[in-house]
């Protein structure tokens, strides 16, 4: 019974939906599986979600021609701007004011995606399969849902034919989850596309405890910054019957168990001590005391006791201890290619999450520190950039303020946030990882991360795993909430 409720209050709420934002004469396609009972914005993610963007290789391209042939009609400009790599490409659209009296505000949101472990999912990763309150699929929730929510919510604006007062600038870009040709590239020749007054990008979360209530919504005003390095061993290379210790693969091995058993000394900044209270404000009992406990903390021993009696009872756990430390994370292994053969080389990618203030330099000795092994190669940079250009570049990351709480985008974020999530606490956050905002941010305009639609520690940890899932009631929450905030800073 409680099924059958659930589901016919989302097919109503889909249908009003559909019948409040689509004019007589501008129902597209999207609007016509809405009047069916299917939202536009499930209908754009689940389409999205069936065209396969896995990067690499990353082929937005047929990201960029879906959404131009449904945003062109309603009187976007489009651009479709191809990379030099064939079949990525990044999309700008942009719906114009007939009188603008400031910059534009942008919504970015990135189309490509991190490939799947097929065997390991439950459905098919590019079907688009809806279980209950559930949209399953690689990219539901990162980003694709992004695109989703952002795209609808600008063309309802569109077909009511709402008087702005600035452009609003979708941005829908590719290589963001590795590559040449991401934003950096898209800011170094198309600026002037992009530049803004404020802009909107994924990143903070909007926790939904699991009995569905929202309790806090962090808007991420920083990201840690995401640096890549690779660990090279030599060994002799054998017969795998005469083996001469130690491999390069076991030397390899114990170089990565000691970084998987690593943890970096905790610290707070004012931001960080700023998200705890806020947690601390969205729970109860012992843990509430103990946020408080930790956000006066001071010592990287205190703040290490309370960080990890705080991490082993909170359910977002792996999130809170990435905003107490830098992070060192092994991810890609590669050695051998036969069975009965000791190979003389052993490779693997470790990448490290720096907080605030800890430069690449730093974070490459820490890692020295920690394989303790000088046999063991760390290896900065690449074909395309040397060590000395990565260490620039985190520098000059690192130098990049925190967005301001007190532009008209941020303070129309956090009162329609507490709107449709009643109760909520909403607080600027540092983000855990990184994400495409960096080029705003670097020109000083004030940008925010935000997923615009709730989540739990499940579509959490599924995120960039497997069974990647989004709730479709949050997809219609956030499509109405963003409608409200972009009527708020562009009308």
């Amino acid at each position: 019974m409680q099924r059958f409720t659930r589901a016919a209050v989302l097919i109503i709420a889909a249908v009003a939906g559909a019948l409040v934002v689509a004019p007589s004469g501008a129902v597209a396609q999207g609007g016509a599986r809405a009047a069916q009972g299917e939202s536009e914005v499930v209908a754009l993610d689940r389409d999205l979600v069936r065209l396969n963007t896995v990067n690499p290789p990353g082929s937005t391209a047929s990201v960029a021609a879906y959404m131009r042939d449904r945003l062109v009609p309603l009187g976007f400009a489009v651009d479709v701007i191809q990379t030099p790599e064939p079949g990525k490409a990044h999309l700008v659209a942009r719906l114009r004011s007939p009188n603008p009296t400031g910059k534009p505000v942008v919504l970015c949101a990135h189309a490509d995606t991190v490939g799947v472990e097929r065997d390991l999912w439950s459905v098919d990763p590019f079907a688009g399969v809806i279980r209950g309150d559930h949209l399953f699929g690689r990219g539901a929730f990162d980003d694709k849902g992004g695109i989703a929510v952002f795209a609808a919510a600008a063309m309802r604006l569109a077909r009511a034919k709402v008087p702005l007062k600035r452009d609003i600038v979708l941005v829908f870009e590719a290589d963001e989850e590795g590559g040449d040709y991401g934003i950096e590239w898209l800011a170094e020749h198309y600026w002037n596309k992009l530049d803004a007054a404020y802009s909107l990008n994924e990143g903070g979360i909007i926790s939904q405890d699991d009995h569905g209530r929202v309790n806090l919504a962090a808007v991420t005003v920083r990201d840690k910054i995401s640096v890549s390095v690779r660990l090279r061993t030599r060994g002799v290379s054998t017969h795998s019957s005469r083996p001469q210790p130690p491999s390069a693969i076991d030397r390899l091995a114990r170089a990565l168990a000691r970084i998987g058993r690593h943890q970096s000394r905790p610290t707070l900044s004012a931001l960080t001590r700023g998200y705890f209270r806020a947690v601390a404000r969205a729970s109860d009992g012992r843990q509430a005391a103990d946020l408080r406990r930790l956000a006066r903390a001071r010592g990287s021993r205190a703040i290490d006791r309370l960080g990890r009696r705080v991490v082993r009872r909170s359910e977002y756990g792996p999130l809170l201890d990435s905003l107490l430390r830098t992070r060192f994370t092994n991810t890609i292994v590669d050695a051998g290619f036969r069975s009965n053969v000791i190979p003389g080389a052993a490779e693997a990618t470790v990448n490290m999450r720096l907080l605030p203030g800890v430069s690449g330099e730093q974070a490459v000795r820490e890692l020295r520190r920690t394989i303790a092994d000088p046999k063991v190669q760390i290896i900065v940079g690449g074909d395309r950039q040397s060590a000395a250009d990565v260490y620039r570049s985190v520098r000059a990351r690192q130098r990049v303020a925190a967005s301001s709480t007190r532009s008209a985008l941020y303070t129309a974020l956090a009162r329609e946030i507490r709107r449709e999530y009643r109760g909520a606490v909403v607080t600027p956050a540092l983000y855990e990882a990184a994400t495409d905002a960096g080029p705003w941010r670097e020109h000083g305009i004030p940008t925010y991360g935000i997923r615009p639609y709730p989540a739990d520690a499940t579509d959490l940890q599924n995120m960039h795993g497997i069974d990647e899932r989004v709730s479709i009631t949050g997809l219609n929450q956030g499509t109405d909430m963003m409608e409200r905030i972009l009527r708020a800073v562009a009308t």
